[in-house]
């Protein structure tokens, strides 16, 4: 049994008994927690919230209305999720893969020379809850005529230059994932510039289904949409979430500093770059060990769960799995991503984690090392 899992959700009362208030009213399919849940994160964010079903149909409604009937290619980090870049071919684009920098963003000089007449738009993914170079995507995107979709999944809040994430492109999106720094089991978001493009989204969420407010019991089918309501038990949990957000970042943070001190002095790691701790989100603690090889980095991800601290891995770049290697134009390479692939390793970051869990864990990452580099 793992003394330190990867991750566990951070439960109060207030998550308690705003699900059992869901569950004692008469609507659970997408109503007044919903409406809720909308209503704080539109405040959080100054932009027009949609709530759905994951953070997968976010990226999938987003992607449907920005790229529209025209199709087109799209830009997207190798190292990300896949949802990040499948949901570009299920709303009718093609994903080019892009190489990232050093914080493993997106940055101009990596995606620029992939800028094609075909190119329509670009996803970052702000990693690990630090902000990609904002500045120099979105003056990318103004000179090229581009929209820039943002997915935020990492970032919940993080901050470019005093502005938080998700706020800086056409749309951003969210996930309320069981690991998510809002955490719901599963549950999504998409924040918009554009009002209209909410409306949109809000209704085809729901099968395309428009009602008329004077004869609710009536609908009109104005669009072939989804399926993407969430449920109000999901949304429940959710607002609680978001309503205990710095509490459980305050928390996330201070464990980050407990591991930076705690692994300051080993030479075989490199943290993870972050420019300004007040700024990040802190959703993953990543670490490199130098110079090592994919084998040597199972290995010890393999003997740290052994001893019962769940290691996990983020990412392995999607140009290295099959499903993407028809995407793959031909003679690209992704250095960078693949130095990191063979070296990365994320520690367990969850707000309920203690100190001493954590210098438990960083004394057996100390162990496990000498042991592996003798």
């Amino acid at each position: 049994m793992l003394e330190v899992p990867f991750h566990c959700p951070s439960i109060s009362s207030r998550e308690e008994a705003y699900l059992l208030q869901a569950l004692r009213e008469c609507y659970w399919g997408g109503g007044r927690w919903v409406e809720r849940l909308e209503s704080h994160l539109s405040h959080l964010y100054g932009r027009p919230a949609v709530v759905v079903s994951s953070g997968t149909a976010a990226l999938h409604l987003a992607l449907t209305l920005l790229l529209g009937e025209g199709g087109g290619e799209v830009i997207v980090p190798t190292w990300t999720f896949t949802a990040t870049a499948s949901e570009v071919v299920h709303a009718g684009g093609v994903p080019v893969l892009a190489d990232v920098g050093a914080s493993l963003h997106l940055t101009a000089e990596t995606l620029e020379p992939l800028l094609t007449p075909r190119t329509r738009g670009i996803i970052v993914m702000h990693y690990a809850g630090e902000a990609a170079p904002m500045e120099e995507l979105v003056e990318l995107c103004q000179q090229k005529g581009l929209w820039l979709l943002e997915d935020t999944c990492h970032a919940v809040p993080a901050y470019y230059r005093g502005q938080l994430c998700g706020t800086f492109g056409a749309a951003a999106t969210l996930s309320f994932h069981a690991t998510k720094p809002i955490a719901a089991g599963q549950g999504g978001a998409i924040f918009f510039a554009d009002a209209l493009l909410a409306e949109q989204a809000q209704q085809l969420r729901q099968h395309g289904i428009r009602r008329p407010p004077e004869a609710p019991w009536l609908y009109e089918v104005e669009a072939l949409g989804y399926n993407y309501m969430l449920s109000d038990f999901q949304a429940a949990v959710a607002l609680a979430q978001a309503e205990r957000l710095s509490e459980t970042w305050q928390a996330r943070r201070h464990l980050a500093e407990v591991y930076q001190e705690a692994l300051a002095d080993l030479p075989s790691l490199s943290l993870y770059p972050v420019r300004e701790a007040a700024a990040s989100g802190w959703h993953l603690f990543p670490v490199f060990w130098r110079g090592a090889s994919v084998g040597q980095r199972d290995a010890l991800i393999r003997r740290m769960r052994a001893r019962g601290f769940a290691l996990s891995l983020h990412y392995k770049p999607l140009h290295l799995h099959a499903a993407y290697r028809p995407y793959v134009r031909p003679g690209q390479t992704f250095p960078q991503a693949e130095r990191a692939y063979a070296e990365i390793f994320s520690l367990p970051l969850w707000p309920d984690l203690t100190p001493t869990k954590a210098h438990q864990l960083a004394e057996a990452l100390r162990q496990e090392l000498a042991t592996l580099t003798r």
